[in-house]
């Protein structure tokens, strides 16, 4: 009959159980048979090497022979359930031989290597700390009515922007830009202004004011002289025609007149701006666009172009004539004697006024010539004088101006 006898090798316990539920890997079985025993004992630590010469191989009978224990198949790694807590404080739940210490939990990767970890992304670069600094104001130019600001920054920028303090006034945000110019209105410009650009760094409450500039006071410009006026628009023969425009200037200046287009029977004052005349029958017809300007010197203003028609007397005139008689020159303008025969002729001048002669008659019949007769010439009152002139083209001034009637 075979016994078995286990034993557990390393350990002092007589408890096959305790053995048992240490679970000590390494297990000895001692074979007998009737005082006798099979195999060889392997040389162990603290065992007796067998004995040269002895039977059975060298193996006494009743020597106890240990047989290894077969090796043990690799378990399959199984997730290791959350340790509980006993209920018992004082039951021993060890597996160690009632130590106290938990067993180490078994991998749960199946024995695979763990994944590798991420490396931590580099942190950034913190950015640079902002630089700040007052703004440079480089001009302040006038443009019309405008004053135009321009400035540099050489620091970083406002997170605020820029204000304007104008005659150390703040603006606020009426001028508030994030540029580097601006345009400012609604100045009066005929006094100097001074500027200052300030950068709010509002983060930092820091608002750094820049250096100053200051304008001049500029000279008003100019005004314009203006014109204006009705003009008669008809005028009838042997009528006096006269115009004179209505002209002013704010600044005060000194005006002068100018006109295009001036009919041939009319005259013009250029320091007041008149026309005036009389037309003969022989001027009948219309005069268009006449135009009178008015200047300062600097600007003008031209009134709108207007017309004059010369119609025909409203009745018919009888025709009639007039006896005119003279005494020859005899000296000239320097004392010196004018003798008849230097005379070639004479100019008879007529008009409706006397300002208003005109040449009518050329009289080539020398110094003896001292008497003209007038004939169909428009019946009414009419301002005669003559003018004598030589072989060499001089004139001499009129005559005295004589009111003749013409009658039939």
């Amino acid at each position: 009959m075979l016994a078995l006898l286990l034993s557990a090798c390393g350990g002092e316990s007589a408890d096959p159980e305790s053995n048992e539920v240490a679970g000590n890997p390494v297990q000895e079985t001692v074979v007998s048979s009737g005082g006798s025993t099979s195999g060889e004992a392997p040389t162990q630590e603290g065992g007796t090497p067998p004995q040269e010469g002895s039977p059975n191989g060298g193996v006494e009978e009743g020597t106890v022979v240990v047989v290894p224990p077969a090796p043990t198949p690799t378990p399959t790694p199984t997730p290791t359930p959350t340790p509980t807590q006993p209920t018992n404080p004082t039951e021993n739940t060890s597996d160690n031989g009632g130590d106290g210490e938990q067993p180490t939990p078994a991998p749960t990767d199946g024995g695979q290597d763990p994944e590798p970890v991420p490396e931590p992304e580099p942190e950034p670069e913190p950015e640079p700390e902002p630089v700040l600094g007052a703004a440079g104001l480089t001009s302040a130019t006038i443009a019309d009515d405008n004053v135009v600001l321009n400035w540099v920054q050489t620091n970083s920028d406002p997170e605020g922007g820029y204000d304007m303090l104008i005659d150390g006034v703040d603006t606020g945000p009426q001028y508030r830009t994030a540029g580097n110019s601006t345009t400012i209105g609604g100045l009066d410009l005929s006094v100097g202004h001074c500027f200052i650009v300030e950068a709010r760094y509002v983060d930092t409450a820091q608002f750094l004011r820049s250096n100053e500039i200051c304008t001049d006071a500029q000279q008003p410009a100019n005004q314009a002289p203006s014109i204006s006026g009705n003009p008669a628009a008809a005028v009838e023969v042997g009528e006096l025609y006269r115009f004179t425009p209505t002209a002013s200037d704010a600044d005060n200046d000194s005006l002068s007149f100018s006109v295009a287009n001036l009919p041939a029977w009319a005259d013009f004052n250029s320091a007041n701006g008149t026309l005036s005349g009389s037309p003969s029958a022989q001027d009948e017809g219309a005069y268009n666009n006449i135009r009178i300007t008015v200047t300062d010197g600097a600007d003008t203003d031209t009134l709108a172009g207007f017309s004059v028609t010369v119609n025909a007397a409203a009745v018919v005139a009888t025709k009639g004539s007039m006896s005119l008689r003279w005494i020859a020159p005899t000296t000239r303008t320097d004392g010196t004697v004018l003798s008849l025969a230097d005379i070639e002729g004479y100019h008879i001048y007529i008009g409706a006024t006397r300002d208003s002669l005109r040449m009518r008659f050329d009289l080539q019949g020398g110094g003896l010539l001292t008497s003209y007769t007038v004939n169909d010439y428009e019946i009414g009152v009419h301002y005669v004088a003559v003018t004598a002139y030589d072989y060499n083209g001089n004139v001499s001034g009129y005559s005295n101006i004589v009111e003749k009637t013409v009658a039939n």
